[in-house]
């Protein structure tokens, strides 16, 4: 019966690992503007920068 504990644990820990991995290399690809704490709805731009 231990080994079933076991292979639950080792499944658990291989399918964080496998989603840690799949995070990280998703996290990568980020455009170079994006992922910056500075961006969103409180970052001031200039007119010129939002096109008008």
């Amino acid at each position: 019966m231990d080994g079933i504990y076991f292979l639950v644990l080792l499944a658990f820990g291989a399918l964080t690992g496998a989603l840690l991995a799949l995070c990280a290399a998703l996290g990568a690809n980020l455009p170079a503007g994006r992922g910056s704490v500075d961006d969103g709805a409180s970052a001031k731009h200039s007119a010129s920068d939002r096109g008008l």
